[in-house]
């Protein structure tokens, strides 16, 4: 992409404000008034902590994979396999710790960059946990989550790591493709407060018919969701690292961000219809979050009507996630993240493989940049391609579900295993 995205990179940090907004209308007023609190800590908490250690181990790597200017001392990225360490089995990064030899404008610009994204990584477990742990435990989750956890899975995606890599190491498609942090941002957050909330236990069985969480604010609500879709806008078309080098289109990135969003807010709308017979503005706000939350894998990369399909099913898996967490599972999830985010950033990664049609992502994870499957100027493909291309779906699944199960299971190890400290310490 060409152009000047400073401003769109600015509107960025809109995401985690959006996210804090649509997480606190579904909360107890009381609750409320001390979760402001705990929301200024969490975006505190994500700050340091990838200062400290998290950009470090996100892009310490960078000029391995990348020819920008700037980001010389960059150089470090490690590899469990050292033998093969050039061939792209990177693990983490090892160079720009407290931002030490990566203080100049590009590195910088770097670290402002993906921070908003470090700050919603954050948000989603501290924000679930709030008022079901000790402030201290908590605060411990934001501080693990932004200086070792999500840089681990955005080095493994965004930083030249073994996910990315997969398209060259392992002739799996092009790699995990996370175009704007469906496992990186959301699945890894959502999971790691479906584990820490495991790992706290269950609620008692809820007597009566199901019914929809109440919505304390729900203007707060549908403004979080308002800044959501600016906030992922700006960041999307704002250029990031890991698209260098990838031929894509910003038109069709707005235009499927905007399908995404609207099929998920009607068919989470038709789902209230059907179990309320009106409307819930909270569930709608959230059902609307869920599909921009999975489309961010394959924006770039999809048609617009594969968008719209894929902000429906997103729609829908948020309700009946919400269903799934309160009365199956029994985990007191009051903001809803495990819904949200968990499970359409699942179905965000998925869905990369089955729709990609092959028109956009020539040079994606440096796989393709001229020829990709014999056929000139083939870009990120999965089952349904466009004509004159050839399907790599079941390659590029591979590298999707691999990247579904690292991420998923680091993120939910994480947050199970700081709160079964803290309950052990108790």
């Amino acid at each position: 992409m060409t152009g000047d995205f400073r401003f769109p990179l600015i509107l960025g940090y809109l995401l985690p404000i959006g996210f804090f907004l649509l997480g606190w209308g579904g909360m107890e007023p009381e609750r409320a008034r001390r979760a402001a609190i705990q929301g200024m800590v969490a975006l505190a908490l994500a700050t340091v902590g990838y200062f400290a250690t998290g950009f470090a181990f996100h892009l310490g790597g960078a000029a391995v994979f990348s020819d920008r200017p700037g980001l010389d001392a960059l150089d470090s990225i490690w590899s469990p396999l050292d033998r093969v360490r050039g061939l792209g089995w990177g693990f983490i990064g090892l160079k720009g710790f407290f931002l030490g030899g990566a203080d100049t404008p590009q590195a910088l610009a770097l670290f402002a960059a993906y921070l908003p994204m470090a700050a919603t990584a954050v948000l989603l477990p501290v924000l679930a946990l709030f008022g079901r742990a000790r402030g201290g435990w908590v605060a411990l989750v934001g501080l693990l989550t932004g200086a070792l956890l999500f840089p681990l899975a955005a080095c493994w995606v965004w930083g030249g790591g073994w996910l990315a890599s997969m398209g060259q190491t392992l002739a799996r498609g092009h790699g995990a493709v996370d175009h704007a942090g469906s496992g990186v941002v959301y699945l890894l957050g959502g999971m790691m407060a479906w584990g820490a909330l495991t790992a706290l236990g269950r609620e008692p069985p809820q007597e009566g018919p199901a019914e929809m969480p109440p919505a304390h604010f729900p203007l707060l609500a549908n403004l979080g969701v308002l800044l959501v879709v600016v906030g992922w806008l700006g960041w999307s078309l704002s250029g990031p690292l890991h698209a260098d080098g990838a031929r894509l289109d910003a038109g069709r990135i707005a235009v499927n961000g905007s399908l995404a969003l609207a099929g998920a807010t009607l068919t989470s709308l038709f789902y209230c219809w059907l179990a309320l017979g009106r409307g819930d503005s909270l569930m709608v706000a959230r059902g609307a979050a869920g599909g921009l939350v999975a489309l961010s894998a394959g924006a770039p990369f999809l048609p617009p009507w594969a968008a719209l399909v894929v902000g429906g099913v997103a729609g829908l898996l948020v309700p009946l996630g919400v269903y799934l967490v309160d009365r199956v599972l029994r985990l007191a999830d009051a903001t809803a993240a495990v819904a949200t985010a968990a499970l359409p950033g699942l179905w965000g990664l998925l869905e990369v493989a089955f729709f990609a049609d092959g028109r956009w992502g020539q040079g994606w994870n440096g796989v393709g940049a001229e020829v990709y499957r014999t056929v000139i100027g083939q870009g990120v493909s999965g089952f349904f391609v466009a004509p004159g291309f050839l399907g790599d779906g079941p390659g590029q699944m591979v590298a999707q579900v691999v990247a579904v199960v690292a991420i998923g299971l680091l993120g939910f190890a994480g947050g199970w295993l700081t709160m079964a400290a803290a309950r052990w310490r108790r």
